[in-house]
């Protein structure tokens, strides 16, 4: 296939409907929603292809790889919030039919991640090795996860106008392009992994670096392809490239007064979440296993809320820019219903298939029925999750973004972390009680965002 082909096809793949096509709410929806839910899949799978490479370089190179990546995930947050705030903005223009200041938010989202990636460069290039001895690594693991993340931080810029310029065309609508270009960018990943890996067919031996060379040339060539399709080839925005590159205090503060919450809110989860994987050392290596295990499963799981949460982010920006929330609250609620069918769905096969899931990765009699009982939590919060990540979508999509923050907070920290340790820790209830506290989480944050929702006071938010 030729490269002229390649586009030719893209083209007519991810033309996507306008807001106000005649045809189903339900089937806008679907339509936003299959890419996401394939895309998010796919950038799962260059974490699981790096580790599965690199997994034959022995415990060393794992270690390493894993500690860098977790450290550069704490890095991505600061992308994934100017994403946030630039997906809400450029839905809103769109659907206020103002593509002027929709070019003028993506062009500017695209310099602050630049100048994002600058400083996330210029601490990666000088400190990578240290941030990884102070995680308490050996010496061994601390050359290999420092050169890794010296790597993926240095080029972070290819990672910012992937994740700014995917926001972009998702904003317009278009959640295909961004789908096909991270299948590309895997085959791109796979090839390149067992080549600078390894140092076949006469390619340099890199070993566990030659992952983050691998992912950063896979994402260099998605990030070209991004920017080719809006610059190039945009089907609902076509950004020119001239003009209204110049940053703006207004448009600056309008980004960063969705993104920054945003942004902290990822910040609180991700270190809620690495303290709560953390307690579970204090049960012992098959708690935390168990654990370890059941969080990889669940990360599928959750694909389903993610894509249909995606839908919801645009559907509820572009009504909200054309002045009509009701069709905002409708697009919201039924990305909801279509995506609790899907959890649910999720749920079930979890239960049920628990023994041979946790199989898959260990045949330790402790861990798997440890590896069990987490499952059934996680397939019991399925509904939950469900309506934690869809609705807040909508609300980000809203841009309310505030509120999320505190609710996560009040969920990961009070609730997880903290209550899960009483019960789990203090009280002696062990992995048992340790994921009490991580349904109760996911019982309050359902709730308190439903409610926030439903009190409608989101319709007014002012961007």
């Amino acid at each position: 296939m030729t490269v002229r082909t390649w586009f030719a096809r893209l083209n007519a793949w991810r033309a996507p409907r306008a807001a106000d096509a005649p045809i189903s709410l339900n089937r806008q929806l679907f339509e936003l929603a299959w890419p996401s839910l394939v895309e998010n899949l796919l950038q799962t799978m260059l974490g699981f292809v790096d580790l599965v490479f690199v997994g034959q370089l022995g415990a060393d190179a794992i270690a390493g790889v894993g500690l860098g990546n977790q450290l550069m995930t704490l890095l991505q947050v600061l992308f994934m919030g100017l994403a946030v705030g630039n997906t809400a903005l450029v839905a809103r223009a769109i659907g206020a039919g103002d593509p002027v200041d929709a070019e003028r938010v993506a062009k500017q989202s695209l310099l602050l991640s630049g100048i994002i990636s600058i400083a996330v460069a210029v601490v990666g290039f000088l400190y990578s090795d240290a941030i990884i001895r102070v995680m308490g690594a050996t010496e061994n693991v601390t050359e290999i996860g420092g050169a890794f993340l010296r790597v993926v931080s240095v080029f972070s810029i290819v990672m910012g106008v992937m994740l700014i310029g995917g926001g972009t065309l998702r904003g317009a609508g278009d959640t295909r392009s961004p789908m096909m270009i991270t299948a590309l960018i895997n085959v791109i990943n796979i090839v390149l992994d067992y080549l600078l890996i390894f140092g076949n067919f006469g390619f340099p031996n890199l070993g566990a670096v030659g992952s983050a060379v691998a992912t950063t040339i896979a994402r260099g060539v998605g990030a070209v392809l991004i920017l080719f399709v809006l610059f190039k080839r945009g089907a609902v925005l076509k950004l020119p490239l001239r003009g209204r590159w110049n940053l703006t205090r207004d448009t600056f503060d309008r980004v960063l007064n969705i993104g920054g919450p945003a942004a902290a809110e990822q910040i609180v989860f991700q270190l809620g979440f690495l303290t709560f994987s953390a307690i579970a050392i204090f049960l012992g290596t098959d708690d935390l296993a168990a654990q370890q295990v059941a969080f990889n499963i669940s990360n599928l799981s959750i694909l389903p809320a993610f894509a249909f949460g995606v839908a919801a982010t645009t559907l509820v920006g572009q009504s909200l820019g054309a002045r009509d929330p009701e069709r905002a609250q409708a697009s919201a609620w039924q990305a909801l219903k279509s995506g609790m069918v899907w959890m649910v769905l999720m749920g079930v096969g979890f239960f049920v298939c628990r023994g041979w899931l946790v199989g898959l990765y260990t045949n330790d009699p402790g861990v798997q029925k440890l590896g069990e009982m987490c499952l059934i939590f996680i397939a019991l919060a399925q509904p939950l999750q469900a309506v934690a990540v869809i609705t807040a979508s909508a609300l980000r999509g809203a841009g309310d973004t505030r509120a999320i923050l505190v609710f996560t907070f009040i969920g990961i920290w009070v609730v997880r972390v903290a209550l899960g340790y009483l019960i789990g820790i203090v009280l002696g209830l062990g992995l048992f009680g340790l994921w009490l506290g991580w349904i109760a989480d996911f019982i309050t944050r359902a709730t308190l965002i439903f409610l926030r929702f439903r009190d409608g006071q989101w319709k007014l938010v002012q961007v």
